[in-house]
């Protein structure tokens, strides 16, 4: 009864946010190329990101995996740095903390970054087992996951804490992608809209629109990541667009247009042409398929369904 009572109160607060953003505009565009994902004919950059979790269990697994992977992506041609965005897609591994390292230096010289799959908000002191921003920048790390579902509910991190790591993450120079979503019940209860809502209004709070140009968001419905459930492509988009109306009301219709939205959800080569054929997918954000070098080389290497 207290989780119903709740999650009530979740819903009459979000509900709210909701009615508020519901006016703001989404942005779609037709496109006769069939051969260009959507979100390339507006100008934002595919980022494709494999997070490998705690995973793998050596060392020599992750720089096998590593070397894998680039030997594959060395033979496409539409895959660069950041910096080099035109008509390629940004690619980021997310390896454990203490792969990274060797792990940059692999791909590093293939134009993929690599990033940090969490950071704690304080910048140092007796915080055991805790990882401060200003380390992961100094070994290379352009990125950095925050508010990750299983951040959420295994770690118990709050909103408050997100949002402190993602101004933390944008103090140190580096790119936070926030990740964001429904659960099973909250799916069930039909409040994906409200959730979302509140984890943006809320893991963005202080967050300036100039800051906003480094920002990606990843919605990552927690219902479909490894439990065999699909959330179609087209609802995703859905989703995506509704996320851009609350960044339209927070900030304005560039930074909802700019910003890049990834999905993330149980994300594989057969589905990854459905999802990158939508208008306001622009990437995903990868779990298990990364941990094997030619389902994630196929996934960078995507094939927009006409």
């Amino acid at each position: 009864r207290a989780t119903f009572l709740m999650l009530l109160g979740a819903m009459k607060f979000a509900a709210a946010l909701v009615a508020t953003f519901s006016t703001a505009s989404a942005f779609m565009a037709p496109s006769n190329n069939k051969n260009v994902a959507l979100t390339q004919l507006y100008a934002r950059q595919p980022i494709m990101a494999g997070n490998w979790k705690m995973n793998p269990s050596t060392e020599a697994d992750a720089l096998n995996l590593a070397n894998g992977f680039v030997a594959l992506l060395n033979e496409m041609e539409d895959t660069c740095a950041v910096e080099e965005k035109d008509g390629c897609t940004e690619v980021v591994l997310f390896p454990p903390f203490p792969f990274i390292s060797k792990v940059k230096d692999i791909v590093g010289k293939s134009g993929i970054t690599v990033g940090a799959q969490q950071v704690y908000y304080e910048d140092k002191g007796a915080f055991t087992g805790s990882v401060a921003a200003s380390m992961v920048k100094s070994v290379g790390c352009e990125y950095v996951l925050c508010g990750h579902s299983e951040r959420r509910t295994l770690f118990s991190d709050s909103d408050t804490n997100i949002n402190a790591k993602v101004k933390k993450t944008l103090e140190f120079g580096m790119k936070p992608i926030l990740c964001i979503g429904e659960t099973k019940d909250e799916f069930d209860l039909d409040i994906t809209k409200e959730v979302c809502a509140m984890q943006v209004s809320k893991d963005l709070a202080g967050v300036s629109k100039e800051d906003m140009a480094n920002v990606v968001i990843a919605y990552e419905p927690v219902w479909a990541i490894g439990t065999g459930l699909v959330c179609e492509a087209d609802k995703a988009n859905e989703v995506h667009k509704f996320i851009r109306t609350i960044l339209a009301k927070m900030y304005d219709d560039e930074v909802a247009e700019n910003t890049r939205i990834q999905y993330g959800g149980s994300v594989t080569p057969e589905s990854v042409d459905g999802l990158m054929a939508q208008s306001d997918i622009d990437g995903c954000l990868v779990g298990g398929a990364s941990l094997f070098a030619d389902k994630f080389a196929r996934i960078v290497n995507f094939q927009p369904e006409a």
